[in-house]
């Protein structure tokens, strides 16, 4: 039996074996792909009913077309200091293009000089617009470049203004989510904000740590194989 820190983690296995698949936005969003390889991501993953399949904006469509699986797609990434204006622009391309889900960058140098007054505006305009095109919108913050103050800060606005998830990381910072985020994340804002959990999320053991600290869904490119490890695991 696997226990750590009072955690059974047979038991919480055991539970989220079954549909953790539903849980996970399977990821590809390598800048050294061709299209034969979203083709075979597309394939490969189809058969494993994930969250969502997360690719680039120019990918967009190409998947849409040939995917049963909800396409989300990333905005302002992954450094986010693109202006407000091209991050509107870029959300209503994918919509129209088909995605059905933004995860979008804040602009952290507004974070850094304490201009919460700047983020909050940002957060508020790509909010409304997702909305409005009837997207369901993930706010990634980077907590690689973040301290811990600075986190709660920007956890709260992405709260306060109706963002539908708080995503942690971008997969390029300097490091990946870690149990720590989630801790902060879920303490600052409660039950009242979803937190999807990427970077560096890599097996079974991961995706249940962060999951039971609080995250409601996980992020990665290692899907397929995070799914195998639960059916092993059910299985022996």
């Amino acid at each position: 039996m696997i226990k750590q820190e009072g955690i059974n983690w047979d038991e919480v296995l055991r539970r989220l074996a079954p549909n953790i698949n539903s849980l996970i936005d399977q990821t590809l969003l390598k800048y050294d792909r061709g299209i034969k390889d979203y083709e075979r991501f597309v394939e490969e993953s189809e058969r494993y009913n994930f969250r969502s399949l997360v690719v680039p904006p120019s990918m967009v469509k190409y998947v849409v077309d040939i995917s049963r699986t909800p396409i989300a797609t990333v905005i302002g990434f992954p450094h986010g200091y693109t202006t407000l204006s091209s991050k509107v622009r870029e959300i209503e391309d994918v919509a129209n293009l088909g995605a059905k889900e933004v995860d979008v960058v804040i602009n952290n140098i507004y974070v850094k000089d304490g201009r919460y007054d700047l983020l909050r505006n940002e957060v508020r305009t790509l909010v409304s617009k997702a909305h409005e095109l009837g997207l369901v919108i993930k706010v990634i913050v980077e907590t690689s470049v973040l301290n811990d103050d600075e986190l709660v800060n920007v956890a709260r606005v992405v709260r306060d203004e109706g963002a539908d998830f708080i995503k942690t990381n971008t997969g390029f910072g300097a490091r990946g989510v870690t149990p720590r985020d989630i801790i902060v994340i879920r303490s600052a804002v409660g039950g009242e904000l979803k937190i999807k959990a990427s970077g560096g999320i890599r097996t079974a053991l991961d995706a249940a740590l962060l999951i039971t600290l609080g995250a409601d869904i996980i992020g990665t490119s290692r899907g397929i194989e995070i799914v195998k490890q639960f059916r092993r695991f059910l299985k022996n």
